[in-house]
């Protein structure tokens, strides 16, 4: 399986198959949630082309905020 590497930011790295997605945040700190909807549209996007999500990498304090925010954080209008 071939890869393809990108830079998403100056802090995230992506990492995509034809299905399969990694998104590496070893160098990043989950601040606010804010930073957990920009990962949920991130993952649902990606869901949406059919293709699995995984984050890899976060730090303790950053995978507790995104698991206690992520998939909470719908807009409404």
């Amino acid at each position: 399986m071939q890869h393809h590497q990108e830079r998403a930011s100056h802090w995230v790295s992506v990492i995509s198959s034809t299905s399969f997605v990694v998104i590496s945040d070893s160098a990043a700190h989950i601040w606010d949630a804010s930073s957990v909807a920009a990962l949920d549209a991130i993952e649902t996007k990606y869901a949406q082309r059919g293709r699995t999500v995984e984050i890899i990498g976060l730090n303790e304090p950053s995978a507790r905020i995104h698991k206690t925010l992520s998939g909470e954080l719908t807009g409404s209008h």
